[in-house]
């Protein structure tokens, strides 16, 4: 339920730093809350590196595992966010709606990990699972678990942002599907041809009666 992926190789996390400290930031109350006891946070609002980034990122999850795992409809533009020391992100829960994006997940990639504090956390029930991924990597999770990240105690952490819809509505189903593709791709290299074939019959049928394409 809760995924990480090797996401930015070391040429496109560079890339991406380069882009990240080129940017002109703003305060983090743009796209939530306005009283900084909740969200204290800046947000980068360079429109033309922005482009940049967005083209990036969806042609990244295009081609990788994620979008074949998860069955990716769309991704939604990205934030790039910084947590200076002090800076926080109190419990939360994001919009249904971002940018025409249904956000059935909630994609964070670390760009930096040279920082203390700033753990992504999300909350299932009563567990708080707290995250800071190397750099280059992308945490994934249902949109729908409260979550937030946790006061820098030193240094910056410099992060992107981003939701994902997957054309499977239902999110039961979803994690079905995900679980089912990754043993597929597991088993893929080791099954006799014949029962590998006939697993994919199975797994196409489903996923097909469980999606909505979108253009």
């Amino acid at each position: 339920m809760i995924y990480e992926y090797d996401f930015l190789d070391k040429n496109k996390l560079r890339q991406m730093l380069s882009l990240f400290d080129a940017g002109k930031y703003e305060d983090g109350s743009k796209s939530g809350p306005k009283d900084k006891k909740y969200k204290h946070n800046s947000e980068q609002s360079d429109i033309e590196i922005g482009k940049m980034v967005n083209v990036s990122v969806y042609k990244l999850m295009r081609e990788s595992e994620i979008s074949k795992i998860h069955i990716l409809n769309k991704c939604s533009p990205s934030l790039m966010l910084k947590y200076e020391v002090g800076n926080h992100y109190a419990d939360h829960s994001d919009f249904f709606d971002m940018w025409g994006t249904r956000t059935d997940y909630t994609c964070v990639v670390n760009l930096n990990d040279d920082y203390e504090g700033g753990e992504h956390y999300i909350q299932i029930g009563t567990e708080r699972i707290e995250k800071k991924l190397e750099p280059g990597k992308l945490l994934l999770y249902p949109t729908e678990f409260i979550h937030g990240v946790n006061p820098v105690t030193s240094g910056v952490r410099k992060c992107l942002t981003f939701w994902m819809e997957s054309s499977v509505v239902d999110p039961t189903m979803r994690y079905y599907v995900a679980e089912l593709n990754k043993f597929y791709y597991k088993l893929e290299g080791t099954m006799d041809r014949e029962d590998l074939i006939n697993l994919d019959l199975i797994r196409m049928g489903i996923i097909k009666r469980s999606s909505i394409l979108r253009n």
